[in-house]
């Protein structure tokens, strides 16, 4: 939990954040963003998530999956909708790369 609370403290702009926190790694601008951000490069760039086109369902799975064979920490249920929400309107099959 520690992990992502310095997290969200880079990607909101705190003293010493770098370049990467700045543009949150190049992801799209959209309601979402900071708390995908957040929770995802505890353990990842956010080069995997921008390569991805997954449906709304794949998704909601990679997040499960995420939390029981990956160790991400679980996502308040407010948090997980705003992030699944992000990903499925920025990141689904019918969206360009």
């Amino acid at each position: 939990m520690m992990r992502v609370a310095m997290a969200i403290a880079l990607a909101l702009g705190a003293p010493g954040a770098g370049a990467q926190a700045e543009d949150f790694g190049g992801l799209p601008k959209g309601e979402g963003r900071v708390e995908t951000y957040a929770y995802c490069i505890t353990c990842h760039s956010t080069m995997i998530i921008r390569q991805q086109r997954l449906a709304r369902q794949v998704w909601d799975e990679v997040l499960d999956w995420m939390v029981d064979e990956k160790g991400m920490a679980p996502m308040p249920s407010e948090v997980r909708a705003k992030v699944l929400d992000y990903l499925t309107e920025q990141f689904v099959p019918d969206v360009p790369r």
